[in-house]
């Protein structure tokens, strides 16, 4: 249960209801706090509200304005906020749309207020369109009109630079190992252009990774946004975990695409050849021979140079002297 406790002359212009106070019309002297009281059995909780009710006049623009942001030379559309409690079950909604308290017509091009709805459309936005709005709503209630006036602040950004994208990779053909994981990054050049309206994704065989793969074992990694000396790149790797056979007979595609451009680059996986090598067997034998041969060619030069020295020793207790006679 909510409850209200206003004035007694001020019933009839003070009212709550379905959780809302409505002030109508809202005065001056309506600035305030006020404060909403909800219980039932076995809860009570209460909440202030602070309520700054400022003239209707140019110097308050900035404090009661809603900001909303239009891009510069496209067509775009301004919201009248807040008006759901006074076009509720309502079919045929009249909204007037000024700017600069300038009445927009309906002859005029540039503008154009959707019947039955809190638009206005506005074409070819230019940076004159900057500026403050108000759109008037009339509500009856109790016999009695009211308009219900709501100000906007246009603000107008530049529309982001947009290049053709240009894709630097995958390789053609990439080596991979039967059982081994394998990453293969699609990398994207974008000069200066912004990464938010490219979208870049990996087909196989022209069907969408998860698609092809629903177990799993192929997938695409995270999107990667990042700046190389002022030149923006994206980047999205694809995963096998691991590479089966099955992949050899894949058509991958890395497909990039924005506004200006729809391009892909095909590439392909293949077995890597085996890396067994006879040489890589036979260098430790051909090592071992050579360190034999060397240790039996330094053993004979040995015995070689004993021989030679024992040819050229005299014994002096086994000579042989011959005897002359005296």
């Amino acid at each position: 249960m909510l409850r209200l406790t206003v004035p007694g002359e001020e019933e009839t212009r003070m009212w709550a209801q379905d959780g809302a106070l409505w002030l109508l019309p809202a005065l001056q002297e309506d600035s305030g706090t006020y404060v909403c009281t909800t219980r039932n059995a076995s809860y009570c909780d209460k909440m202030s509200i602070e309520l700054r009710v400022f003239e209707n006049t140019d110097a308050f623009l900035p404090f009661i304005s809603y900001p909303q942001i239009l891009t510069l030379s496209t067509s775009g559309v301004l919201v009248c906020p807040d008006l759901s409690e006074f076009t509720r079950d309502k079919t045929d909604v009249k909204i007037q749309w000024y700017k600069d308290s300038l009445l927009l017509d309906k002859d005029n091009e540039k503008f154009l207020s959707v019947r039955g709805t809190t638009h206005l459309l506005v074409h070819d936005v230019a940076l004159e369109d900057a500026g403050y709005y108000r759109c008037v709503l009339t509500f009856a209630h109790e016999g009695q009109q009211y308009n219900i006036t709501r100000s906007i602040e246009l603000r107008i950004k530049k529309k982001k630079e947009e290049t053709i994208p240009v894709i630097i990779s995958p390789l053609k053909t990439i080596s991979a190992s039967l059982g081994s994981r394998l990453t293969i990054p699609c990398k994207v050049f974008l000069g200066t252009g912004t990464p938010l309206t490219t979208m870049l994704w990996w087909t196989a065989n022209d069907t969408h990774i998860e698609s092809a793969y629903p177990g799993g074992r192929v997938t695409e990694g995270p999107r990667q946004e990042y700046s190389e000396n002022n030149e923006n790149y994206i980047e999205v790797p694809l995963i096998f975990d691991p590479v089966t056979r099955e992949d050899l007979h894949m058509d991958f595609k890395c497909v990039v695409h924005n506004t200006l451009s729809f391009q892909t680059l095909r590439t392909t996986v293949k077995e890597a050849s085996s890396t067994f090598s006879w040489g890589i067997v036979l260098a430790p034998l051909s090592l071992a021979f050579l360190v034999l041969g060397g240790i039996w060619m330094h053993r004979r030069c040995k015995h070689r140079t004993g021989k030679a020295d024992g040819l050229t020793v005299l014994w002096p207790h086994h000579q042989d002297f011959q005897s002359y006679p005296k």
